[in-house]
């Protein structure tokens, strides 16, 4: 049996849903693609799926799929040979820390909001699967389909060693034209379209589109993370990203809420921390704008305590522009323990 026939065999059992169609690879890369609608609805039930580069058991997989429950709908899974999501962290309904790189791209640190656990048909957490939706998913597809390789690094909540995956871009743009880009099989295949609305007149704020963290700095090495190590000062970096209108910021301020885990149990501490920009007294924040993208450097830090484990930083961004509008943006950046 050829090393490619086993290898689509098993993502055939491993990833294909009952009434599916075939698995077919893009010839020369490890993408795979199921091209399959219902028979009933006519919805887009397809699929496209990528190997882990330095996985040749076809366990790791990340696979971005067109529907779910019987419905359109744009979604992700990362399935890992590895545990993600350990059953003590299910219990509690934490999740891993994930940060994601496109290519050459600045890691974004992916939003908590983004991040489900995948249950099985018998409710039972799915602890080796990680399920990813929202606009993380749109970015990626679009990172992707221009060729830029995927890297995903998972910091479980229990702390230990950060798991770290590579996913080629070889044969995605062509997978994702049989799919049709999970629009209507009917359809032409085409490229995935971004529509942006037109920008308002005075009086609005600007239109924001996405907003993330990228990385922080530790204040005295000099050292860049992905989220924060507890007990170190560090700069982070908040990006949003915006249709302009013409509209510039003027001042902002920042509220912060934490959550950690204590013994078996989950828990929310909001701050009376506020830090303001333009900034008058304590922690500098500092703003820049790149282009369409508006930066606020925030000065972030979180005690290390032995009897309780901050797991992320929550921060609320109120944000005043220059035509008097106003618009706030809530992110969570994690935090990582540090012993």
């Amino acid at each position: 049996m050829s090393l490619l026939f086993r290898l689509t065999a098993l993502l055939c059992a491993a990833m294909l849903p009952a009434g599916a169609g075939a698995v077919e690879v893009v010839p020369g890369t490890q993408t795979y693609y199921s091209v399959s609608r219902d028979p009933i609805t006519d919805i887009n039930t397809s699929f496209v799926t990528l190997q882990e580069i330095n996985d040749n058991g076809a366990q790791t997989l990340f696979r971005v799929n067109c529907s779910n429950g019987g419905v359109p709908d744009l979604w992700a899974s990362l399935t890992s040979k590895n545990t993600l999501i350990p059953a003590a962290d299910a219990d509690l309904g934490l999740m891993p820390a994930v940060t994601i790189r496109l290519g050459e791209d600045a890691p974004v640190v992916l939003p908590g909001g983004d991040l489900t656990s995948v249950v099985t048909p018998n409710d039972t957490v799915k602890s080796e699967s990680l399920a990813l939706s929202g606009a993380t998913v749109r970015r990626i597809v679009n990172g992707l389909s221009a060729g830029k390789r995927l890297v995903v690094r998972v910091n479980r909540a229990a702390g230990g060693q950060a798991l770290t995956y590579t996913f080629a871009a070889n044969g995605f743009a062509t997978a994702w034209a049989q799919v049709r880009g999970c629009g209507a099989l009917t359809a032409r295949a085409s490229a995935p379209q971004v529509t942006l609305t037109t920008p308002v007149v005075g009086g609005a704020a600007p239109k924001f589109t996405r907003w993330y963290f990228t990385t922080c700095r530790d204040a005295s090495s000099g050292a860049v993370r992905t989220g924060l190590l507890a007990g170190s000062a560090h700069l982070c970096d908040l990006v949003i990203e915006t249709v302009p209108n013409g509209a510039q910021p003027v001042s902002a301020s920042f509220s912060y809420e934490l959550e950690y885990r204590e013994g078996n149990a989950a828990g929310k501490l909001k701050l009376d921390t506020l830090d303001r920009w333009p900034a008058t007294t304590g922690p500098v924040t500092r703003y820049r704008s790149n282009g369409n993208q508006l930066i606020f450097t925030l000065p972030l830090n979180v005690r290390a305590r032995p009897d309780r484990v901050y797991t992320s930083i929550n921060v609320t961004a109120d944000i005043l522009f220059s035509n008097g509008s106003r618009k706030k943006v809530y992110e969570a950046l994690p935090v990582k323990p540090a012993f």
